[in-house]
C-alpha cells in the first residue's frame, strides 16, 4: 500500500519546530554575547542537530531575511 509522503513532512516540521524550540529555550538558560557563541554551544549540546536547525535557533535566518 502506497501512502502519501505528506503525513511524513508534517511529522518532521513539527519536529523541526520543537528541536527549534528547545534550543532556544537552552539558550535562553545561558545567554551567550555572540552569535558565534550561541552557535558554538548549539553544536557542542545538540551535535545530531544539522546546522540549519542551529542557525534557525539563533535567529541568524530570520536577520538574512531582513
Amino acid at each position: 500500500m502506497f501512502q502519501p509522503a505528506a503525513p511524513n513532512v508534517a511529522l518532521i516540521a513539527s519536529r523541526e519546530k520543537t528541536a527549534v524550540g528547545d534550543m532556544r529555550a537552552f539558550l535562553a538558560t545561558i545567554k551567550p554575547q555572540s552569535p558565534s557563541e550561541a552557535l558554538r554551544l548549539l553544536r557542542k549540546a545538540y551535535p545530531e542537530a544539522p546546522l540549519s536547525l542551529r542557525v534557525a535557533a539563533c535567529g541568524l535566518s530570520d536577520m538574512r531575511a531582513a
